[in-house]
C-alpha cells in the first residue's frame, strides 16, 4: 500500500559531488510530485546526484536513476513518507513518459464496459455464509512466520509464492488437475527471482476465442523491510493474500461455477514500483484481454477507524467504486463504509488503472488512521489482536464483488426454508393512521430479511429481529387488505406467512408522502387533496422533504439559489368546484402556492396525467406571478376518466412549458389524488 501526502516540489540542483562509482544500468520511474522533495534529498545525504528529471504532468514526475537506487526510493516512501513504495518503475523512458498521461482514471473502451447488477444473493450467501475469519488467521500466521521476509529478490520470497501457489491448488482439488476448470501457474518475472501466483477459473461464458471477459482479484505477496531483515508484513500484505485465499476455498468448496473467468492474483515486487503487476496489466492490455474489473486488497486486517472498509477515490473507477458500495450495503450487514485518497502508486490497482482497465481498492481504515507499523518487524498478527475478524469483512466483499461481477452458479448449501409468522395486526381488525406491523421468523443458517406486503405489494423490509415496520395505512385505500410476512434466509430462500385480513378507514384531504410514488398522495377519494408542508422547499433548499417529489422521481428540481429568496412551488391543493367527491366530470380547482422572485419573469405550468403509474402529461395553462414573494396562483380543470390521477406544477426562472426541465431554478412538484370509477 502506498500512501499520498502533499508537498513541494524542489529540484535541488547543484548540490552533491559526481558519481565516483562506475554506470550501471538505468532506469525509469513516476511517482507523485509531493514526494520529490524527499527522494531528492535522501540522494543529496547518501552523496549522490539526484535523479534526473525525465518530465512532468500535473502531479506526476518521471525521474531517471541508477536501477541499484531503487531500494533508496522505497525506503524514503516507506521510512519518511509512510507509504507502500508510492512510485511505478518503468524499464524504458518511454514507457515512464506515457504513464505521465494517466490522470485519474482513463475512460475505460466500450468493450470493457459492464452493466452492474445484483442478482445472484442465493450465490454470494452462500459463499460469504461459509467463510471463517479463522481460516484467514491460519494463512496469515503462516505467511508472516514461516518467512521471515518475502521480500522479491530473497529466496524466502520465491518459496512463500511458491507455499500459495501449493495452497491455493490443494483448495481447487481435482478441478487443478489435467483437463480442470481451474490453473494455478507462477507468473515468472525475468528481472527478480520472486514470481507471482495465478489462479484462473474459467468462465462457463459462450463467446469466440479471445473474447473471453475477465474478473480479477488481487493482492501483493512481497514484504519489506529496509532497516532490517525481519519483515513479516502480516497486514502488509499477508491480510490480503490470505483473505484472497479464504474467498478462494468458500468458492472450491460450493463448487463455485463463474460466468466470466475469473482469475487470483498475489503479486510479486509491489514494494518496490508495482512491478509484478505492472508487468501482469501491461501484458493483459497488449493481448487484449476483455478485464472488466479488477479488485485489489492490499492491508485488511488492522481496524484503526470507525468506518470498516474505505474506497480510495483516486486512480480508481468511481462506477465500480459505487457498485462496491452497493454490494457492502446488500450483503455484509454491519459495515460502516467511506471513501478516501491514498495517492499516485498507492498499490497494484494502479497498474491496472494505468492499463486502462476498471480498478477499485477497499481499504482497512481511513489514510492516516492505517496500521503504522508496516515495512517494520512489528507488522505481526499481534498488532491485529491476534485474530482476522476485520479481514473477515473483506473476504465477504470479495466474495460478492466475485459472484456479482462474474456471475455463475454454486451448489447452494441451505435446502431448508424459514419459517415465519405475522404477529400483528391481526385478522378482522381495523387500523388507521401508522400503526406496526411485525412478525417472528426462523432460519436454520439465518435471516436475511423480512419484507411486509400489503395486497401483494411490499410495504416495508426489516432486516434484524424483532422483525417490525411503521405501515403508513393512509397511502392505500379504504377497504379491506389482505397482509403477508414473506421471510428470506441468506441464500434466498423464502417462505410466506398466513395471511390477515383487516380494513383500512382513514379520513380524507390531506395527502400523506407515498414511498411507492414517491409523491404527496390522498388514497381515497374525497372532493379535495392537500399537500399541505410536503411539498415546501426545492431539492436542497428548504430543503425540500423526500424531493424532488415527482412520480417515481422523474424529474429533478434545480438546485441553484435561496430558499424563499430565489423560485419554489410550495403546495398544490386539488379540489371539486361542486364539493362533490372526485369523478369523472367533476370540475375542480388547482391551487398552486409558490415562491416568486420578482426581478425575474417566472411562470406556472400545470400538467395533468389520468393514470400516476404511468403519467403521459396534458398541459391545463401557464400562470404568472403578479411580483416577488408568495403567491397562489389557481386554475380550473375538468377531471377525466381514471381512479388515480396527477396533477404537476413546474415553476420556473425562464424557458418554454415542459413537464420536466433541468432549468437550475426550476421546481416541479405533483399531487396524486384517488378518483371514483
Amino acid at each position: 500500500m502506498h500512501m499520498k501526502r502533499l508537498g513541494s516540489l524542489a529540484l535541488m540542483l547543484g548540490c552533491v559531488s559526481a558519481y565516483a562509482k562506475a554506470p550501471e544500468r538505468e532506469v525509469w520511474i513516476t511517482l507523485g510530485a509531493d514526494a520529490v522533495t524527499e527522494v531528492n534529498a535522501a540522494f543529496i545525504v547518501a552523496g549522490e546526484r539526484i535523479p534526473a528529471l525525465a518530465g512532468r504532468k500535473g502531479d506526476v514526475v518521471a525521474m531517471k536513476l541508477p536501477e541499484s537506487r531503487i531500494d533508496l526510493v522505497s525506503e524514503v516512501m516507506h521510512e519518511k513518507l509512510k507509504r507502500c513504495g508510492g512510485f511505478l518503475y518503468h524499464e524504458t523512458e518511454a514507457d515512464a513518459l506515457a504513464e505521465l498521461s494517466v490522470e485519474g482514471a482513463p475512460a475505460l473502451a466500450p468493450s470493457l464496459a459492464v452493466t452492474y447488477s445484483l442478482d445472484k444473493a442465493p450465490v454470494v450467501n452462500t459463499l460469504i455464509g461459509g467463510m471463517a475469519a479463522a481460516n484467514i488467521h491460519g494463512n496469515i500466521e503462516y505467511l508472516s512466520t514461516e518467512f521471515p521476509t518475502r521480500y522479491y529478490t530473497s529466496p524466502h520470497g520465491v518459496a512463500a509464492a511458491t507455499w500459495v501457489r501449493n495452497l491455493w491448488a490443494g483448495y481447487a482439488g481435482a478441478r487443478a488437475q489435467t483437463g480442470g476448470d481451474v490453473t494455478v501457474e507462477l507468473f515468472t518475472h525475468a528481472l527478480w527471482a520472486q514470481p507471482s501466483v495465478i489462479l484462473t477459473i474459467k468462465g462457463t461464458q459462450q463467446v469466440p476465442a479471445g473474447d473471453e471477459e475477465i474478473v480479477v482479484l488481487g493482492g501483493h505477496l512481497d514484504s519489506t523491510n529496509l532497516s532490517g531483515s525481519a519483515a513479516p508484513g502480516a497486514d502488509d500484505n499477508a491480510s490480503g493474500i490470505s483473505t484472497l485465499s479464504e474467498v478462494i476455498r468458500v468458492a472450491m468448496a460450493s463448487n463455485y461455477q463463474p460466468l466470466r473467468t475469473v482469475k487470483f492474483m498475489a503479486y510479486a515486487a509491489e514494494e518496490v514500483g508495482l512491478r509484478g503487476s505492472k508487468e501482469i496489466a501491461d501484458k493483459a492490455k497488449n493481448e487484449g484481454d476483455k478485464v472488466v474489473g479488477v479488485l485489489q486488497l492490499d492491508m485488511t486486517n488492522y481496524k484503526g477507524s470507525v468506518a470498516d472498509v474505505v474506497l480510495m477515490t483516486d486512480f480508481t473507477n468511481a462506477a465500480q467504486n459505487a457498485f462496491i458500495g452497493s454490494l457492502i450495503s446488500t450483503y455484509v450487514a454491519g459495515v460502516q463504509q467511506a471513501t478516501s485518497a491514498c495517492g499516485y502508486g498507492c498499490s497494484d490497482h494502479a497498474s491496472w488503472n494505468a492499463a486502462g482497465f476498471a480498478a477499485s481498492i477497499p481499504f482497512e481504515a481511513m489514510m492516516g488512521q492505517h496500521n503504522s507499523t508496516i515495512h517494520t518487524a512489528n507488522d505481526t498478527l499481534a498488532v491485529s489482536n491476534n485474530n482476522a475478524n476485520h479481514a473477515l469483512k473483506f473476504a465477504k466483499v470479495a466474495g460478492a464483488y466475485m459472484v456479482e461481477l462474474a456471475k455463475g452458479t454454486a451448489t447452494l448449501s441451505d435446502p431448508v426454508a424459514p419459517t415465519v409468522a405475522l404477529t400483528a395486526p391481526t385478522t378482522g381488525t381495523t387500523v388507521s393512521g401508522t400503526v406496526t406491523a411485525s412478525a417472528t421468523a426462523q432460519d436454520n443458517q439465518g435471516i436475511s430479511r423480512v419484507e411486509f406486503l400489503v395486497d401483494g405489494a411490499v410495504v416495508g423490509t426489516a432486516t434484524t429481529s424483532p422483525y417490525s415496520i411503521a405501515w403508513n395505512t393512509a397511502v392505500i385505500a379504504n377497504g379491506s387488505h389482505s397482509v403477508v410476512a414473506r421471510a428470506y434466509d441468506l441464500i434466498g430462500n423464502t417462505a410466506d406467512s398466513a395471511p390477515v385480513t383487516v380494513t383500512t378507514s382513514n379520513s380524507s384531504g390531506n395527502a400523506i408522502f407515498d414511498p411507492v410514488l414517491r409523491v404527496p398522495r390522498c388514497a381515497n377519494v374525497s372532493n379535495m387533496c392537500d399537500s399541505t408542508t410536503l411539498l415546501v422547499g426545492r431539492a436542497s433548499l428548504g430543503p425540500e422533504a423526500n424531493g424532488p417529489n415527482t412520480v417515481n422521481n422523474s424529474c429533478a428540481d434545480g438546485i441553484n439559489g435561496t430558499f424563499h429568496f430565489d423560485e419554489s412551488n410550495d403546495r398544490i391543493k386539488v379540489s371539486t368546484v361542486s364539493g362533490n367527491p372526485f369523478a369523472a366530470g367533476e370540475t375542480v380547482l388547482i391551487e398552486a402556492t409558490v415562491w416568486a422572485l420578482a426581478a425575474r419573469p417566472d411562470k406556472l405550468d400545470l400538467y395533468h396525467a389520468p393514470n400516476a403509474s404511468s403519467p403521459v402529461w396534458t398541459k391545463i395553462t401557464t400562470l404568472a406571478p403578479p411580483a416577488g414573494g408568495q403567491h397562489t396562483l389557481s386554475a380550473t380543470f375538468t377531471l377525466p376518466a381514471g381512479t388515480n390521477q396527477v396533477v404537476r406544477a413546474r415553476f420556473r426562472k425562464q424557458g418554454s412549458a415542459q413537464p420536466c426541465y433541468a432549468g437550475a431554478y426550476d421546481d416541479h412538484d405533483d399531487i396524486v389524488f384517488a378518483v371514483s370509477p
